[in-house]
């Protein structure tokens, strides 16, 4: 599947990413009122959304841009700068389009999608309560015994599948928490310390579980520069479940050498994590250099980055849902009921 990204929009947008800057940091009294310092590192982080923006984003599908600057209105708020600012770059982007040396049909569509997100990064962001429980509350004290004896059951009780989907929703209310300022990055770092111990503690029942590995050979990634990989170890042992023999290479994989691990392994499903905005340009070059390496492999991109840039954008063949039991969109296919799935969308 080709990426639905125009190089000649992309550079266009890129042309633009500086004066969008500046003039959103001249009418934000906030973001005035900040240090020199402070400053550039707004225009900084500005900067690299403009880039990730122009590189990976299907500006074509106004929803998947809506749910663009909706996580990047959340990022922001979560960061501690302005809500406005997100609207405020779109609106500056917008205000420019006609003056952008494009074709009649590409200033249309790209218009609409700015729109939609303009009307998106506008709502305001929900102060909500993330109704934690136990088992995240435990991960976020850094309870080990707590948060050991709540997998522990969870494989007893319901099985390694069950065990392993819990440690992902402890992780994603750990995400929620922090995102909505209930959770510190310390508190985070030791949720994901603990996740890690969980998915020891089940690694016997997934290597051992029956059957051969009929699906084939798997090989899992982080993008470059990517650093979060506790999801990609999840959906690792999730896969194995599913019969395929997994290798994870791991967080801030290089797109070289990822592409080199598929000519010696040949894998039928190859998947790369993203969860970063700024990291979807090195994703996308990576899933490239992966579709030369092994152009048999189905390609799959997983994260809150890929959700919402979209597998085409990104040059995909499947896109991972949030909710990932290990069992993955039928690649090419439609669902149920003539809505294209996750793998076109």
């Amino acid at each position: 599947m080709r990426p639905r990204v125009d190089v000649h929009v992309a550079s266009v947008i890129l042309a633009e990413a500086g004066a969008v800057a500046e003039e959103v940091l001249a009418g934000t009294p906030s973001l005035r009122a900040r240090k020199p310092g402070q400053l550039h590192a707004c225009e900084a982080e500005f900067a690299a959304h403009a880039r990730a923006l122009a590189a990976a984003v299907d500006l074509r599908c106004p929803e998947v841009f809506r749910a663009h600057a909706a996580w990047a209105a959340r990022v922001h708020d979560a960061a501690g700068l302005p809500h406005e600012s997100v609207c405020a770059s779109l609106r500056a982007l917008l205000g420019r389009a006609e003056g952008m040396d494009l074709p009649a049909e590409s200033r249309r569509w790209m218009a609409r999608s700015l729109a939609a997100g303009i009307a998106a990064a506008t709502e305001p962001v929900e102060d909500v309560h993330v109704d934690l429980w136990d088992a995240t509350a435990a991960a976020l004290r850094g309870d080990r015994v707590a948060y050991l004896m709540a997998v522990d059951g969870w494989r007893e009780g319901h099985g390694v599948r069950a065990a392993l989907l819990g440690i992902a929703e402890v992780q994603r209310q750990t995400g929620e928490a922090w995102m909505h300022h209930q959770a510190t990055i310390l508190e985070e770092h030791r949720a994901t310390a603990l996740a890690s111990l969980g998915l020891a503690l089940l690694a016997p029942d997934i290597w051992s579980a029956p059957g051969p590995c009929r699906r084939g050979q798997a090989v899992l990634a982080a993008a470059p520069g990517e650093h979060h990989s506790v999801g990609l170890l999840v959906a690792a042992s999730l896969l194995e479940l599913e019969g395929y023999a997994v290798e994870v290479l791991g967080a801030d994989t290089p797109a070289m050498q990822l592409a080199v691990a598929c000519v010696e392994r040949k894998p039928a499903l190859v998947g790369i994590a993203v969860s970063a905005i700024d990291h979807l340009p090195a994703a996308r070059e990576a899933i490239e250099m992966v579709r030369h390496a092994a152009p048999l492999s189905c390609i799959v991109a997983g994260g809150f980055a890929a959700r919402v840039a979209g597998a085409p954008a990104l040059g995909a063949d499947v896109l991972v849902p949030e909710h990932f039991d290990g069992r993955l969109p039928t690649h090419g296919a439609e669902a149920e009921g003539g809505e294209l799935g996750d793998a076109v969308r």
